[in-house]
This record gives C-alpha cells, sequence and structure tokens, in this order.
C-alpha cells in the first residue's frame, strides 16, 4: 500500500503525466508503477528503496543528485522534480537546492509531506529559489506544495559540508556534517558514552553499524590504528560524511551502502552501534531489532557487541535472545552501554 504523502501524488497525477520528472526519496518503490510516465525517475538517499528499484539509469542512489551546470543543456534538465518532505528542515533546504540546479527554468518543484513533518514552513524553504509557492493539495494529514523556477541555479555540495573538531578524552578526530545526517555537527551523548568506554584492546575486524557521520569509527581507528574498519549505513548522506571523516582523519576504512547487514559481506571481531530508532519522522524499532537478532552470524567467535541506546528501550532482552553473554558496561540518567559476546 502506498504511503499517504504518495497517494496524495496518486491524487495529482494528471500533474505528472507529460515531461520529464524526478521523484526524490519517495518512501516506497511503488510510487513510479503507480504513476503512467515513463520518464519519471529517481533520486534515492536511502538504500532499502534504491534496492527496490529497477537496476537502471534512472535511479540514483548518492548523498545529492550530480548536476553538471556549465555543460548541461537545458533539454537534460527536468521539467519538475517532487520532494519527499524529510526529518529536518535542513535536509529540506539543502534538496531544494540540489533540485534548483536540476530543474529548467520554467519547470516546477513540489514538496509533499504529512502535515506534522514541517511542510507547513514550505513558503520559508522556498524562500532561496522561488517567491511563487502555492498549496496545491490536502488530504490523506498530508500538504503538496509547488514552487516556480524561474531562473537558472547552481548547486555545489561542497558549501553544505562542514567539519567540526570532536573531542572525548585524548583523542581528537575531524568530523564530516550534511544536512540530513543524524545530531548534526555535535556529539549526542550516547554516541559519547560509547567512545569513552571503547575497550584498551580493539583488534581484528571491526564494524561501526548505521555509522552516520563516521565517529564512533574514526575514534576506534585513531585509537586502534592496526584495525580492520567497515563502516555501514543505509543512508547515502551518512556514506558520503563517513568517508569524508575518514580521509580528513587520514584513517583507512572501508564504508558500505547496507540495508541492515544485507550488504555487510564479513565476520567481524566487534560491532560497534549507537543504533537509530526512527524512519523518517516515526518511530520505528524495527531495523535494530531485526539487526540484534542477526549480528551474531557477522560475528566471529566470541566476537562482541558494544550497543549504547536509550534506557527505556527493550534491547536487552532481544540481545539476551542472540548473544546471551551480556552485560552493561556503562550508564548514564538517559543511556545504557551494553556488551554482547558470542
Amino acid at each position: 500500500m502506498l504511503s499517504p504523502t504518495s497517494q496524495v501524488l496518486v491524487r495529482n497525477k494528471e500533474i505528472f503525466e507529460q515531461g520529464k520528472w524526478i521523484f526524490v526519496n519517495p518512501p516506497e518503490a511503488d510510487i513510479f508503477s503507480a504513476l503512467s510516465n515513463s520518464e519519471i525517475f529517481g533520486f534515492h538517499q536511502f538504500y532499502d528503496v534504491f534496492q527496490q528499484c529497477p537496476k537502471n539509469d534512472k535511479h540514483v542512489f548518492s548523498a545529492h543528485y550530480p548536476v553538471t551546470q556549465a555543460n548541461t543543456p537545458n533539454s537534460d534538465l527536468f521539467d519538475g522534480a517532487v520532494i519527499y518532505m524529510p526529518k529536518s528542515k535542513e535536509q529540506a533546504a539543502f534538496l531544494i537546492a540540489n533540485m534548483a540546479a536540476c530543474v529548467k527554468s520554467g519547470g516546477n518543484i513540489y514538496l509533499v509531506g504529512e502535515n506534522k513533518s514541517g511542510i507547513k514552513s514550505a513558503d520559508k524553504l522556498f524562500t532561496n529559489i522561488s517567491q511563487r509557492v502555492n498549496k496545491i493539495d490536502s488530504a490523506r494529514h498530508c500538504s503538496l506544495f509547488c514552487a516556480l523556477i524561474e531562473q537558472s541555479f547552481t548547486f555545489d555540495v561542497e558549501k553544505f559540508v562542514q567539519y567540526k573538531e570532536i573531542q572525548v578524552k585524548d583523542t581528537l578526530c575531524k568530523i564530516a556534517f550534511l544536512p540530513g545526517i543524524f545530531n548534526a555537527g555535535a556529539l549526542d551523548p550516547a554516541t559519547q558514552l560509547l567512545i569513552e568506554n571503547l575497550p584498551e584492546k580493539l583488534t581484528g575486524r571491526v564494524l561501526d553499524f548505521a555509522c552516520g557521520s563516521g565517529v564512533i569509527g574514526c575514534f576506534a581507528a585513531k585509537n586502534h590504528p592496526d584495525i580492520i574498519l567497515t563502516l555501514s549505513d543505509v543512508s547515502a548522506i551518512a556514506i558520503f560524511c563517513s568517508q569524508r571523516s575518514l580521509a580528513a582523519n587520514n584513517l583507512k576504512g572501508t564504508v558500505v551502502a547496507s540495508n541492515g547487514l544485507s550488504e555487510v559481506n564479513h565476520k567481524f571481531d566487534a560491532v560497534l552501534t549507537n543504533p537509530p530508532f526512527h524512519t523518517g519522522i516515526k518511530t520505528d524499532y524495527s531495523v535494530t531489532d531485526k539487526f540484534i537478532k542477526e549480528v551474531k552470524f557477522a560475528l566471529l567467535p566470541k566476537g562482541t557487541l558494544m550497543l549504547v541506546a536509550n534506557r527505556f528501550l527493550p534491547y536487552p532482552d532481544i540481545i539476551k535472545g542472540s548473544l546471551p553473554m551480556l552485560s552493561t558496561l556503562a550508564q548514564t540518567s538517559k543511556f545504557n552501554l551494553y556488551r554482547a559476546q558470542k
């Protein structure tokens, strides 16, 4: 079944029947078959949905949609774009700026989202690229807005990349951030708790699961330079930031786009994670539940899992079902750091 936001687009399908369109971050691949226009392309920042789409050049998985304005003829640009409202307004502004460079003058950018997502601020989000913003539809507790593009725009992702130096104990790392990354520009307390309690001895293959900006992996590798580091995440923004963070600290590591552990091929001596419990704007524990149940298959004999999470989350019982040797290494008033061994 289509999400409410996609249902709103199907209600207005006549808008998208002609021309060349790009749909940004749809929550499901079915929207592409629900609309009859064969010239609808997909730009995906989430690997799980990208995996569901046809394997052709109409679908791109990337932190930003590649555009070379200087050599791009108008005929190669899109007639319009549809952006699904992301969790943060900063990411929405980033995507709008990106799409403004991909849509020809006279084209339109549509923004669709649930009313509780912040989409009611659409006119402010479009301020830098359009003064002609109209509400097109409201249904399924969602809204659809349209902005007219009246001039050509350029886009440079480097203008959105920020680096922040983060210090934990005696170790300093330079971490890259893009709009939309978890806890952009700062070290969240749960991740800090994990980093402060990294083992004194860490060897072999190490996985930073749901790596985000790569901060856990960078601190692990900087303190234990002999480890063989892998970082994985479902988000293209996380992949981009982790690669930049590794480079900024002269560290080596393999960064893998993966829906859970599906694309992670090695077995590990240690898995480190501050796992997500949100999908989009909604609370969702299923990703971490599935990871905990499967992580034993990604661990070598006597391999360890270090997982930090809010204390109210029911992870200990789930971990014990997969890795019975469980202990609480550290805790604060809000977070627990668990260690489990295969």
